[in-house]
């Protein structure tokens, strides 16, 4: 059985709404900061690990006067974070991952994954310049 059917059967257990395509499963949250806040839950090629990630916004987007600063904030929070990375992509975009080669996953390890990304965003906007 593929690992995201195996994911898509905790999600179902512990009752998280979720969307699927083939190799992407979106969720959707409402938090204290964001309306619609994206969190995929993703595998690489062989399967091997699982990450649970959010898109936030691309780092272009930061003004240059704060970017340095920010940065610096990201990743002293990414520090200070329970399960997560705070990183950007290969397309710049700023995002929040967590990752786990565990691919015997239990339903209270995927929710707790998915908590950590979705909590970490809310830090993230709270560093995040206005």
């Amino acid at each position: 059985m593929a690992i995201l059917d195996t994911v898509e059967g905790l999600l179902k257990s512990v009752g998280i709404k979720y969307s699927r395509d083939p190799k992407v499963i979106t969720m959707r949250w409402k938090t204290d900061h964001f309306e619609d806040l994206k969190v995929k839950i993703v595998t690489n090629n062989d399967e091997s690990w699982v990450y649970i990630v959010a898109p936030f916004t691309s780092v272009n987007q930061v003004e240059e006067s704060v970017k340095q600063k920010f940065l610096y904030d990201m990743l002293k929070e990414s520090w200070k974070a329970n399960g997560v990375k705070y990183g950007i992509d290969n397309d710049d975009d700023i995002i929040v991952i967590s990752e786990t080669n565990d691919t015997d996953l239990t339903s209270q390890e995927v929710q707790q994954l998915i908590n950590h990304v979705v909590h970490a965003c809310d830090t993230l906007w709270e560093i995040y310049p206005s």
